[in-house]
């Protein structure tokens, strides 16, 4: 099993990394290939279903990023797939199953159910704050733009780390954690350096703004289902 381990120092390293550098200054950004399984070339969100854990957010929180999301598609709308509700924000903990609908689908969502909701109920125990504030607005993997957010502190960076760990005993991933909400997802496509400039413009006022600070606990974690990017549900009585 693969093991992710960091400290807060390591965390900023790896993230602070990439996440300033996102976007190709004066240059073009062509979306990810695999961005064509949820958005369409008209920026509909496709069928796309599975299953996840995750940090629903307090009201506060999803109203500050809901304001970060109207200011980046007033600039860049024509570059976006449809808009995320701010009901759908979240903080994903740990990815577990995921794609186009079928049986198959169905099938490895059912099987990986009863280990992720037994570690779910285990962290739903558990009382100490996770504290996580936000970075930066930055382009991930080209596929979506994205609020960034970093441990508060060492305590919750370790807390973060050893919540991870839990679920990779159920679903082995290959990357560490980046702990982000998801703002909007870009449609399919290339886009030139002008169209890079506007989502920079928008990184800029996104950066400008009070950071989003949150105290998360273990009683907030939920086990959910998704049919699309736009369409969540709390899964835990499923």
């Amino acid at each position: 099993m693969k093991e992710f381990w960091e400290t807060l120092e390591d965390f900023r390293a790896r993230t602070e990394s990439f996440i300033h550098t996102s976007l190709p200054a004066g240059g073009t950004l062509e979306t990810h290939p695999n961005l064509t399984r949820k958005v369409d070339g008209e920026g509909h969100l496709l069928p796309f279903g599975g299953s996840t854990v995750v940090y629903p957010l307090p009201a506060e929180a999803r109203r500050s990023i809901r304001s970060l999301r109207d200011a980046l598609y007033e600039g860049c709308g024509d570059l976006l797939a449809q808009p995320l509700g701010q009901e759908t924000f979240h903080i994903t903990l740990h990815d577990l199953v995921s794609g186009p609908p079928s049986p198959q689908l169905e099938e490895q969502v059912r099987l990986v159910q009863p280990s992720a909701l037994a570690c779910v109920a285990d962290l739903r125990d558990e009382d100490a704050p996770l504290r996580l504030v936000s970075t930066v607005l930055f382009n991930m993997v080209n596929t979506s733009m994205v609020l960034g957010f970093a441990p508060a502190d060492e305590e919750s960076c370790a807390r973060l780390m050893d919540d991870y760990q839990r679920f990779q005993r159920v679903v082995e991933l290959h990357y560490p954690l980046t702990p982000h909400v998801t703002v909007a997802y870009f449609k399919p496509g290339r886009y030139g350096p002008e169209q890079v400039a506007r989502l920079q413009s928008a990184v800029d006022f996104a950066a400008a703004q009070p950071p989003v600070s949150l105290a998360l606990s273990g009683a907030m974690v939920e086990y959910q289902r998704f049919s699309s990017m736009g369409h969540y549900w709390n899964g835990m009585d499923e």
